[in-house]
């Protein structure tokens, strides 16, 4: 194999290599951040262990049947189906 042949080779890859580290990152930066939970969603789930089913009240002033979850390190009151505790 010629030298000229290698060295276009390795700065196809290269280039290739950059492009998918590139469209990575833009793909992880394009991702929107989670909001907070809120302060009703929390305060539901005081006293309460993962898994235990509780009523949360909702910014309206409506009841939602919700059941605590850990998220991240705090337990939280979330509406909805979701597997596991």
């Amino acid at each position: 194999m010629s030298s000229p042949t290698l060295r276009h080779r390795l700065l196809c890859s290269t280039a290739v290599t950059a492009a998918l580290w590139i469209a990575t990152a833009q793909a992880y930066a394009a991702t929107p951040a989670k909001p907070a939970p809120s302060k009703q969603a929390i305060e539901a789930c005081q006293g309460k262990k993962a898994g235990d089913s509780v009523q949360l009240t909702l910014d309206d002033g409506k009841k939602a049947k919700a059941t605590c979850r850990v998220l991240g390190k705090q337990l939280v009151a979330q509406r909805g189906a979701t597997i596991g505790p």
